[in-house]
């Protein structure tokens, strides 16, 4: 990998001043730290002085800002922001777009910046409402290889509907089906092999410990009161919203999502609370 890891390095620069997004992404970044350029695959920025000098990857590649240099397309998951004309001068300016070759996964951007976010399980992206909606809604072909692996190696996937199975990935198509774990074992979707049930997290809910605070930092979703089926986008403090849920879906606040409420463990805020065995308390 000594070539992708150089190539970031020499890649031309292109100076000079472009439009720049809402956010400068080199505030607070060191000189020579290289980040996202949120409108191109290939772009990034080089910081000086906390100044964007705008750069771009050789073909074939993107920029991977976690690396810090131009990669494999399938070691990135490429988030782009579309320029708009809505922002406005305070409020900051959320939006919601597709990601190519992704039924599930979307991204998020607020004032010009990509952040990667998923649908619950049973949902589907939206690229036309550009929000989560149930499978049947949406007109989507996933396939169960995702993008992040390189195509001309063999890789093990999870099954996403049964964790004691995977399949095995080459070229984008899965080999032979679904493959079963032996008997005991569940598929490890972190260390993508087959292991003991105890090391395995097939699927994480949390309980947030609380529920309509706004957090001063970061992207977070929080519901409405009194409503099942609309929540707030918290960025950095700020409030936006409220957003509705698509037709037939509820707010959970358990995975801070849309999802159906047929699916176990599903909880909107006008729900009672539920015991310590996931029985809801009658009131």
């Amino acid at each position: 990998m000594q070539r992708t890891t150089a190539v970031v390095f020499n890649a031309v620069l292109l100076l000079g001043l472009v439009p720049l997004l809402e956010a400068n992404q080199c505030i607070g970044r060191p000189d020579g730290y290289f980040a996202n350029d949120f409108r191109s695959c290939e772009g990034f920025f080089t910081c000086v002085r906390q100044t964007e000098v705008p750069g771009r990857c050789p073909d074939g590649f993107y920029f991977n800002e976690e690396r810090q240099i131009c990669d494999n397309p399938w070691n990135v998951i490429c988030l782009i922001c579309e320029e708009s004309d809505e922002a406005s001068g305070t409020e900051p300016n959320i939006e919601f777009f597709p990601i190519e070759r992704e039924c599930r996964k979307y991204t998020l951007c607020a004032n010009g910046v990509g952040f990667l976010r998923e649908c619950s399980a049973g949902l589907m992206f939206n690229p036309v409402s550009r929000t989560c909606e149930l499978e049947a809604n949406v007109d989507c072909e996933e396939s169960v290889c995702p993008n992040n692996i390189n195509p001309e190696e063999a890789t093990l996937v999870p099954d996403p509907h049964d964790c004691a199975r995977y399949f095995i990935c080459f070229r984008r198509e899965p080999l032979g089906g679904s493959q079963a774990c032996n008997d005991g074992l569940l598929f490890d979707p972190i260390n993508w092999r087959c292991d003991i049930a105890e090391n395995v997290e097939c699927e994480v809910v949390t309980i947030p410990p609380d529920l309509s605070e706004c957090p001063p930092s970061g992207l977070h979703y929080i519901p409405q009161e009194g409503s099942c089926t609309t929540f707030f986008i918290c960025f950095d403090g700020d409030r936006i919203g409220p957003v509705q849920c698509a037709d037939g879906l509820i707010f959970d606040i358990n995975t801070r999502n849309c999802r159906p409420r047929t699916d176990e463990g599903s909880q909107c805020i006008t729900d009672p609370p539920l015991d310590i065995f996931g029985v809801q308390i009658k009131k």
